[in-house]
């Protein structure tokens, strides 16, 4: 089993294919995890509750041969990776969000939104579902993202079900280096609501990416550079 490691956690929608490019320049084992029912339909993830998304995270771990870990948390990702965090006290090492939802109080990630977002998303999700258009999704997640990557992700995104954004993750901040990776031109979150994020997070450090919502995919090299550095901060 390996000493220490990442843990990738990816959000709404996507899945373990957007940390592709990232791994191989890692300096640290990872394991990219994948949410349930990658590249299904509509109606196949709509029943699943928030604990689902958790207990599937949590076996894909289990089976892993990673033995302590930092887990990176992206987006959404991080309501997720709180609960896991929680799961896995014993052999957390650090938690790391990037562009994260961090709720306050073991709150769901619709409590992370201020107003009027708050109450326009529950109606959105019941009435819209949780796939946005082609163009909101081109637009908001990959504005700064390759032609050949941006086709990867608008045929490879997966409906989620609405739970995961309505439910209460039911976890505390971790007990744990906690860091936070803000995205400037990111237009899924704004900035102000990533400083609030990194504050809910008592982040012990903030690192600034000149980059839209998925730096994964627009600037590998230098999410790396960020991660690998605070690795060796974290297990120094």
């Amino acid at each position: 089993m390996n000493d220490t490691g990442f843990i990738l956690i990816h959000g709404a929608g996507l899945g373990s294919f957007i940390w592709d490019d990232l791994k191989n320049k890692l300096a640290l084992p990872s394991v990219s995890v994948d949410f349930p029912n990658r590249n299904a339909d509509e109606q196949t993830n709509a029943g699943l509750h928030f604990r689902d998304y958790v207990d599937s995270i949590i076996k894909q771990i289990e089976k892993s041969d990673i033995g302590r870990f930092i887990i990176v948390a992206h987006s959404i990702g991080g309501c997720v990776g709180l609960k896991v965090a929680d799961h896995f006290k014993e052999r957390l090492a650090g938690f790391i969000g990037i562009s994260a939802a961090i709720p306050l109080n073991g709150g769901s990630f619709i409590s992370t939104l201020t107003f009027p977002q708050n109450l326009i998303m529950p109606l959105m999700l019941r009435f819209a579902g949780t796939k946005p258009p082609e163009h909101a999704i081109v637009n908001g997640m990959c504005h700064d993202v390759s032609a050949v990557k941006k086709e990867m992700v608008i045929k490879r995104f997966t409906p989620e079900s609405p739970f995961l954004f309505t439910e209460k993750c039911g976890a505390p901040v971790p007990e744990t280096r906690r860091y936070f990776i803000k995205l400037d031109l990111d237009k899924e979150f704004s900035p102000s609501l990533q400083d609030k994020m990194a504050i809910n997070l008592s982040a012990q450090k903030v690192s600034y990416l000149h980059s839209g919502h998925l730096p994964m995919l627009s600037q590998p090299d230098k999410l790396a550079i960020t991660l690998n550095n605070f690795a060796k901060e974290i297990i120094k």
